[in-house]
């Protein structure tokens, strides 16, 4: 990739109101101490001031704050043939349209975007297991990103003044609408509407954590746990069975502890309680 070439695209992207920060070069992987997407901006200055450090980055595109969906479509294994799965939704009246802005992957995939607002969570095999297809809400590698020596590049023709709202099948999927709330079975697989919040901080539970990363997750999953409803005492012994069972290592109960009465002073601030911190 050419110095810059992401900065350029970064820049345009910002001018149409979209997010953009750089990854590791001839990746798909954050910049090493940076916290990846969340970064993302459309703040010129700062985009100048990060690719000039990252001359050759990738890109990654921010959906989430951008209001965009993207549907990752897999054509390249024999398992998971995306193309099949397609042809399968569209005997359902489930099309996805070719209209829409739309990138070919390095490895000869497909990414198709489109305007949503929709529940923050990404789906796997999104329509059953080996679909072939992925549904991300939070980021994605986008041109001129090049994995390999390959880039991802969009369908002739296409730029993102053609991003075209989500059909209201896909929206209804995402959101586990009454409409779309029965599996929806392709090719004798069975797919499941998007999990609830719940069901989301249950996998992210059960998705532990090694060392790293272990005061990042326990913080995360303690303010989830407030942000449900929890009582204090609930949350803090569950916290300490999370920690002894899903971190590798354990951390101290102390440090713990600390994590739990930093969250929970942030909480009773939010709902207006006093503290006495003597």
């Amino acid at each position: 990739m050419k110095d810059f070439s992401s900065l350029k695209q970064a820049l345009k992207l910002a001018d149409i109101g979209l997010e953009t920060s750089p990854l590791s070069e001839n990746s798909k992987v954050p910049l090493k101490g940076s916290h990846g997407y969340l970064e993302a901006t459309k703040d010129s200055n700062t985009l100048f001031e990060v690719f000039e450090k990252q001359p050759k980055a990738n890109l990654c595109l921010r959906l989430d704050t951008s209001h965009l969906i993207m549907v990752d479509v897999d054509l390249h294994t024999k398992e998971a043939n995306g193309k099949e799965t397609l042809l399968k939704l569209a005997d359902k009246k489930m099309v996805l349209p070719h209209t829409t802005y739309i990138e070919q992957t390095p490895h000869n995939g497909l990414h198709y975007y489109f305007k949503a607002d929709v529940p923050v969570g990404d789906i796997k095999d999104a329509f059953g297991k080996d679909s072939g297809i992925e549904i991300k809400t939070r980021f994605s590698s986008v041109y001129p990103s090049e994995i390999d020596g390959k880039q991802y590049t969009p369908n002739e023709g296409c730029t993102w003044k053609d991003l075209q709202p989500a059909p209201q099948w896909l929206i209804d999927y995402i959101t586990g609408s009454k409409e779309q709330a029965r599996p929806i079975k392709i090719g004798g697989t069975t797919s499941y509407r998007t999990k609830k919040y719940t069901g989301k901080l249950l996998d992210m539970i059960a998705g532990g954590c090694a060392k790293g990363k272990r005061n990042a997750y326990l913080t995360s999953l303690t303010g989830k746990m407030f942000a449900v409803g929890a009582e204090p005492e609930t949350i803090y012994n569950l916290l300490l069975l999370i920690n002894k069972n899903f971190t590798t290592p354990p951390l101290k109960d102390q440090e713990v502890n600390t994590i739990f009465q930093s969250i929970l002073k942030t909480d009773m601030k939010k709902r207006g309680v006093q503290i006495n911190d003597e």
